[in-house]
């Protein structure tokens, strides 16, 4: 039984290599390939691999409670219009193990402080949905308090935002909504060294003191295409409408449109190599127009009367600035390798319906170049270019930065230019823990924006010689170099520091502008729902000039803040706030001191 066993295993394994032989031999010879034919399918567990995708936030936030020293550094570039790496979909997979954290929608802070500073803000959201998304928030923040030596006079100032906004979420674009509201009042206080109040002017009742109050209704309407692989085009667009009005006369008006809009394709793709070529395009086109209001009812000098000044009477002209910005993109990125580049041409001119301001224009051209060379993957990056761009100055970004602003003309609001500028510098991690940026700019400018005091003389009409404010001063043709180095620190979730510094080298005198600014930031939780954290801004002296136009120095200050904030129980925060802690009495405009010493104690709630 054994033998006949033996014979037959035999048998088989000399069939099964006469076979293999003869199927060797069908798939060499064409002709009877036909003859086999198997289908293999190869089964595996499904393993989705997701990339780092950063959960956007579109909720309103509130600002700061501390209100920034003004600053006058520059950076306006064009970049290109480089979108996020197409990937291709993947299949849903079911995550399991991974709860998704409760979060409130709504929180309403309240705070109250010396100097009578009330601070309120309210946030209101939708919770999660894959559809749309609504929010709200709304902000006031006001002091009411005196400064010693300027006691005659209000030292007011207040703060209302308001910001609505909704964003649906489409299978294929994202298109979002906002729609915000904000008024700021000042007080104009820097009287207390007037040496030109003529004798006996009683300002005690402050019959003759300024305010200034400046708001803005703004509306912005945004489009993002989803591409849904690399073969679609991907494009954007925004429209952008801002309305400012001002307490300078009931008919003063300035109404901003900006059109933006950018579309870019992948014409190279290796996935492999990671290799990708982009190429695309950008359209900017910005209006601005200014309706100066000064004959209406409070200019009211004739023709002939003491004082009468041609060039400043004109009535209500209406004047109107544009800039358009075309700019053909390219994105390449190979291995170490990433290329930004773009050619941007701005064509921007004024025009005006009176003979006061002439049509005139003007054009610019920028080549763009950003080249980073990543020397060491995600540890030390090399970059190199070129740039440049030109900037409107309006009336809202202008009060903003001074808000002691003399009833300006339509000439006050010019372009700022970066005619050409060039760079380089260094960025990358030196631990996990701490990343760094250095950089190194050339620029050559022209109109630079600063302040000078507003000079006149109107005792024959109002017994006394104007208000202590200002108009914008600018710049002609400077040169600046500016080196930046920032410095960031994180340890998980206990700690968190940010240092930057700024020098600037301009070889012109510019007011109102440091040489050197330095800011640095610290928090630290110390036990769950307990933190402190401290801010320390500085900058060193700055040149400006007095009301009879000589030359005077601003001493550099030290404002350092510190705070703390603990959350006793699940929905309620209590904070501190600590500021000017040095009680330094520094002058951000000349005979404008800041308030020393403030704090502020207050109450959060989430619901």
């Amino acid at each position: 039984m054994n033998r006949i066993m033996e014979k037959r295993i035999l048998f088989l394994w000399i069939g099964g290599m006469m076979a293999g032989t003869s199927l060797s031999m069908a798939q060499d010879n064409p002709a009877t390939a036909e003859q086999y034919n198997e289908s293999v399918t190869v089964t595996a567990p499904y393993q989705p691999s997701l990339g780092s995708v950063e959960k956007p936030v579109f909720s309103p936030s509130p600002m700061d409670t501390v209100l920034p020293a003004p600053g006058f550094d520059y950076e306006i570039i064009s970049r290109p219009f480089a979108t996020s790496y197409p990937v291709e979909n993947i299949k849903p997979a079911k995550i399991l193990g991974e709860p998704i954290p409760k979060l409130w929608n709504n929180s309403v802070k309240v705070g109250f402080g010396n100097h009578l500073s009330p601070l309120a803000e309210l946030n209101f959201a939708m919770g999660r949905d894959r559809k749309y998304e609504v929010a709200a928030s709304y902000r006031h923040h006001s002091a009411y308090g005196n400064i010693k030596g300027y006691d005659r006079f209000k030292t007011n100032h207040s703060l209302n935002e308001a910001n609505v906004t909704g964003r649906i979420f489409a299978d294929k674009f994202i298109s979002s909504l906002d729609v915000i509201y904000s008024q700021r009042a000042v007080n104009c206080y820097g009287f207390g060294n007037w040496d030109t109040v003529p004798p006996g002017l009683d300002l005690g009742d402050f019959e003759n003191q300024a305010k200034r109050w400046f708001q803005s209704a703004r509306a912005i309407l945004s489009f993002t295409d989803n591409a849904r692989s690399v073969d679609d085009l991907q494009f954007d667009a925004k429209l952008d409408y801002n309305l400012n009005l001002n307490n300078f006369s009931k008919t003063a008006s300035e109404n901003t449109v900006l059109v933006e809009g950018g579309v870019a394709k992948v014409v190279l793709q290796d996935r492999r190599s990671v290799d990708v070529l982009q190429v695309g395009g950008r359209l900017r086109f910005e209006d601005n127009m200014f309706r100066d209001g000064i004959n209406d009812g409070y200019w009211t000098a004739e023709q002939g009367d003491v004082g009468y000044d041609e060039d400043f009477i004109r009535g209500n002209g209406i004047h109107n600035a544009w800039h358009l910005n075309f700019e053909p993109t390219l994105c390449y990125k190979y291995d170490f390798v990433e290329l930004n580049a773009a050619l941007v041409f701005h064509v921007f001119g004024n025009s005006a319906l009176n003979s006061y301001t002439g049509n005139q224009s003007w054009f610019q051209f920028n080549p763009v170049v950003d080249l980073k060379l990543h020397l060491i993957d995600k540890v030390l990056t090399f970059f190199i270019g070129t740039g440049g761009g030109v900037d409107r100055n309006t009336l809202d970004e202008i009060s903003r930065i001074n808000p002691f602003l003399h009833p300006t003309i339509f000439s006050d609001f010019k372009f700022t230019r970066d005619k050409f500028n060039a760079y380089v510098g260094l960025e990358g991690n030196i631990t996990r823990n701490v990343d760094f940026r250095i950089k190194a700019s050339a620029h050559f400018m022209e109109n630079i924006l600063s302040f000078d005091y507003y000079r006149y003389d109107w005792s024959y009409r109002f017994d006394y010689y104007g208000y202590n404010d200002f108009s914008p001063y600018y710049s002609g043709n400077v040169f600046n170099f500016r080196l930046r180095g920032d410095l960031n620190f994180h340890f998980g979730e206990k700690i968190s520091a940010h240092v930057d510094a700024t020098y600037n080298y301009y070889n012109d005198r510019l007011y109102y502008t440091p040489a050197f600014t330095a800011n640095l930031a610290f928090k630290y939780n110390i036990v769950k729902g307990l933190s402190v954290y401290t801010d320390l801004r500085g900058y060193t002296n700055m040149k400006a000039l007095d009301r009879q136009g000589n030359e005077q120095t601003l001493k550099g200050c030290a404002d350092w803040s510190i705070g703390a904030e603990y959350r006793f129980i699940k929905r309620m925060t209590v904070f501190l706030d600590l500021n000017n802690i040095l009680s330094q009495r520094y002058y951000m405009w000349y005979d404008y001191p800041s308030y020393r010493f403030n704090f502020m104690v207050g109450l959060t709630v989430d619901f």
